[in-house]
């Protein structure tokens, strides 16, 4: 490979990849308290190196406080019988079509 080539790696493929998350596709929060050891770039939302996004830092604080905030206020449950989520890959990953969920007040 010449030096200055440009190499690009598929955060859809990198973030599901099992050696570095276990059921990947899998709805499981607290895999993030977990201990482990993993490459650097197997958890790059924001990219990295010189070109990594500006605004990572403050789109992680702001994250936790706005879900703090809805977790202390209100509670969120599925809705029985729903098909499995699709998801759309794209610059970002979102659901193929909306998900049902239930919010009541705490």
């Amino acid at each position: 490979m010449e030096t200055g080539t440009q190499i690009f790696l598929s955060q859809w493929v990198v973030h599901r990849d099992p050696r570095w998350w276990p059921e990947p596709d899998r709805f499981r929060p607290e895999r993030w308290l977990e201990p482990g050891e993993r490459p650097r770039f197997a958890w790059f939302p924001f990219g990295g190196g010189p070109r990594v996004c500006i605004g990572n830092h403050f789109a992680e604080m702001e994250g936790v406080t706005i879900l703090a905030v809805l977790a202390q206020r209100l509670r969120f449950d599925p809705v029985d019988g729903e098909p499995p989520l699709e998801l759309a890959p794209s610059i970002t990953l979102r659901p193929k079509r909306a998900v049902p969920v239930r919010v009541s007040r705490r």
